[in-house]
């Protein structure tokens, strides 16, 4: 029964971790409505939950040998309830103030996407803990889906009443404060005596720099969709929405069967996600019609609810158990850095090729053709290195 309640609040956390995304299918809008703003830093209203997430994920792995994970998770769940209200009200009077959002819901994004993974490290095991990593990932796209789905709907009336899918932390937090215990941390655990009893090793170093490039190259769909629907003309912020929702969809599915592919596809299970999400970039690159944007999102919506558990149960299954909270902050400050160098190096790509915004959709799929070749090639390394 307490393991059933850990599973509910976990799951219920794990619906929000997207929930920042839902600013991808309004930044046509918030651009026309902050005239002269530097599109670069519009884009940063969906980036910068990244930047804070690469900070409070890599902080809350040894935050956690210090505090409840209870309570990090809480201030997170608040700073997420917060963030949301401030946009919803006082968003509209500065694109300063909708930044400054933003940086509350990336606090909650680092925070409680490392502790989601780090409580299905510590409740459950083996198996076990592979298929809840998986369900993790079908949460996290549901979510994600019903968030996006509710917000482009209501970013027809305004888009500052997309921010009304904010108020879901209410319930959440409930939820947390009823099922998950207040455990404590080890009494006189010592970060020198970890540090002598268990290292992260290169396994860890490499499945962060995956996630990275990962990061950079698959968040090119979600940073610049809105901007390609409104651009050709294929529809407004609500059909958005809707490319963004398949794209959850697909990841919700995903994520249901998420320990049966990685059954049948072991250590493929990474390369094989990286060349589906390649193949989605690159049909829009291709075709460009809207058939190929939902097709596309699908793709993605694959690639990410399978990479991210994958990543996370390598990681953590690579060190001594005392330190896989730090391995997974790691690997999820690592996809947070990706996340936010994103738009820098597609915009920086698509400027050198006079503004074409297609050329950020072919970069897309050949760095994610090429990611998914290295992770092939340098783990089957890594596992000949450890045979020896």
């Amino acid at each position: 029964m307490e393991k059933r309640k850990i599973k509910l609040a976990i799951l219920s956390i794990s619906s929000l971790l997207m929930i920042s995304m839902t600013a991808s299918a309004i930044l046509a809008d918030i651009q026309a409505y902050f005239v002269g703003v530097d599109p670069s830093l519009i884009s940063m209203v969906l980036t910068i939950p990244a930047l804070m997430g690469l900070v409070f994920a890599f902080a809350s792995g040894p935050l956690s040998l210090r505090l409840p994970k209870k309570s990090l998770v809480i201030f997170g769940l608040v700073c997420g309830l917060a963030g949301g209200m401030i946009a919803l009200f006082f968003g509209s009077t500065n694109i300063y103030v909708l930044l400054g959002c933003s940086l509350l819901l990336g606090v909650a994004q680092g925070m409680n996407s490392t502790m989601s993974m780090a409580l299905i490290a510590e409740y459950f095991v083996a198996e076990e803990s592979g298929a809840l990593m998986g369900l993790q990932s079908a949460f996290v796209n549901g979510g994600s889906m019903v968030l996006l789905f509710s917000s482009g709907m209501l970013a027809g009336v305004s888009w500052q009443m997309s921010y009304l899918v904010y108020l879901i932390f209410i319930p959440v937090i409930v939820i947390v404060m009823k099922n998950l215990p207040k455990d404590n941390p080890p009494a006189h655990v010592e970060e020198k005596h970890i540090q002598k009893s268990a290292k992260l090793n290169a396994r860890v170093y490499f499945t962060a720099l995956t996630m990275f490039l990962f990061g950079v190259f698959l968040f090119v769909f979600q940073t610049n969709i809105a901007l390609y629907v409104a651009g050709k003309g294929l529809g407004d912020a609500s059909t958005s929405g809707l490319i963004n929702t398949a794209m959850s969809a697909s990841g919700m599915l995903t994520g249901i069967f998420f320990g049966r592919m990685q059954r049948v596809l072991k250590k493929l299970v990474i390369p094989v996600s990286l060349l589906v999400g390649g193949t989605g970039m690159l049909l829009i690159f291709v075709l460009g019609n809207l058939p190929s944007l939902f097709i596309g999102a699908m793709c993605c919506g694959f690639c990410l609810a399978t990479i991210n558990p994958a990543g996370t149960f390598a990681a953590a299954n690579a060190v001594h158990p005392s330190i896989s909270s730090l391995a997974i902050a790691i690997v999820t400050a690592s996809t947070s850095v990706g996340i936010f160098v994103s738009p820098i190096v597609s915009n920086g790509v698509a400027n050198f090729a006079g503004g074409n915004i297609e050329i950020k959709f072919l970069l897309a799929a050949v760095g994610l053709a090429c990611v998914g070749v290295m992770s092939f090639i340098g783990n089957a390394i890594l596992d000949r290195k450890q045979l020896i």
